[in-house]
């Protein structure tokens, strides 16, 4: 277990952050070469269900204000029902960033009906069926906004409750003047990226989670167009046919295809994926990225990724100039870090916004592997007590490493 200071620590994100596109971007590749033509039988799917509207004026108007948010619409696909229809002849070329793209839609669609009907699905002329579904994927509370001021500050008072994510759930962000971002990221043209668009604010705990574990704290916030696919792959591979191990594979299209756009981050996605249990990951362990029917799907994919020299497995606290951290460099320490890097678990103990010191850190690791440091923590307490260590472990932090 190694020291790190602030310097250290931000090269540490840079690492990781490109470790994480790549992962998304290898995975990219293998969903082209392997689940291509299945996600395209589950967007056919949506298409079709899309035009069986009995409304297409309502869709019209949907689709109108939709026009700068999605790729397709910048690339060609005319923001309309008949644009879709045309949309629909040309399935044999569909690329994977079509298909999110209209899984996307779908999903939307639920919340961005035009007018006021109780039932968004049955303004467009559709069945109520998928406003069912697609309400259990977003429970009370979805996620709390705290009220703000003009100028973006928070104001003191009770926060809103806002249609959710879960039991915690506080997603906290906000906008920002765009930020171009090139490299790792692919090459989107002209759509904002969500990285670039969003900030974090305080109350954020995918933020708390970024600076607990070393990532780049970038700001788009837990992905709701991932919570919303769930159910619209969900629907749609019952209605292709196909098997609940492929339903679930192709579950991780949102991830594989806007984490290397930049518009999510690896946990942003995968926090609501392993909430559903899809998924089990543990922040930089890239292979548990598989599904949970199928979890050696990614051995010989991502395995080179989990073992690389950069991937280094890292808990920080503080904030700034003044961050510190320890890096687990031990086969046991790694072993125990992983428990810890589980992100239902990260989660749990960054919902009061992280750590605060190198004592809290140590309690997380002796949380999940209590027989791995109690007797190595019990030795040093009995020779200059814990908060003696910290000041030593301060004294220390400059030290090189690698």
């Amino acid at each position: 277990m190694l020291p790190l200071n602030h310097t250290q620590i931000e090269a540490i994100r840079t690492e990781k952050r490109d470790l994480e596109v790549a992962a998304a971007k290898t995975l990219n590749r293998y969903y082209n070469q392997h689940y291509k033509y299945r996600i395209q039988r589950l967007v056919r799917q949506m298409l079709n269900q899309i035009l069986s509207a009995r409304n297409p004026k309502a869709v019209n108007e949907m689709l109108a204000k939709k026009r700068g948010q999605f790729l397709m619409f910048q690339r060609g696909v005319d923001p309309s029902f008949h644009g879709l229809e045309q949309f629909l002849k040309r399935e044999m070329f569909w690329s994977l960033e079509n298909c999110s793209d209209m899984i996307r839609l779908f999903g939307e669609m639920h919340e961005q009906a035009s007018g006021n009907h109780p039932a968004p699905w049955e303004t467009y002329g559709l069945s109520s069926e998928h406003e069912a579904g697609l309400d259990k994927l977003r429970p009370e509370p979805t996620f709390v906004k705290y009220p703000r001021d003009k100028d973006g500050n928070p104001i003191k008072g009770k926060p809103v409750k806002e249609g959710g994510w879960g039991e915690f759930g506080h997603r906290d962000r906000g906008n920002r003047p765009p930020t171009p971002t090139g490299a790792p990221y692919a090459n989107i043209g002209s759509i904002t990226r969500g990285v670039d668009k969003f900030k974090f604010l305080e109350h954020s705990v995918v933020s708390a989670i970024d600076h607990t574990f070393g990532l780049k704290a970038q700001g788009a916030d837990v992905s709701g167009t991932t919570t919303d696919s769930i159910y619209s792959m969900r629907w749609a591979g019952g209605a292709a046919g196909l098997t609940p191990d492929l339903i679930q594979a192709v579950q991780l299209l949102p991830m594989v295809t806007m984490v290397p756009q930049g518009h999510h981050t690896m946990v942003e996605c995968a926090y609501p994926l392993s909430r559903h249990r899809i998924i089990d990951y543990h922040i930089g362990y890239y292979k548990t990225l598989a599904p949970t029917y199928s979890p050696g799907l990614f051995d010989n994919v991502l395995g080179a990724l989990d073992g690389s020299k950069e991937n280094k497995r890292v808990l920080i606290w503080g904030r700034g100039a003044g961050e510190q951290g320890v890096w687990m460099d031990k086969a046991d320490e790694i072993a125990a870090f992983k428990k810890a890097a589980r992100v239902l678990s990260a989660y749990g103990f960054c919902v009061a916004g992280g750590l605060r010191n190198f004592e809290q850190a140590m309690n997380v690791m002796r949380t999940f592997s209590p027989n791995l440091l109690a007797p190595r923590l019990q030795a040093m307490r009995q020779q200059v007590g814990l908060s003696d260590l910290e000041k030593t472990f301060q004294r220390v932090r400059g030290r090189p490493f690698g």
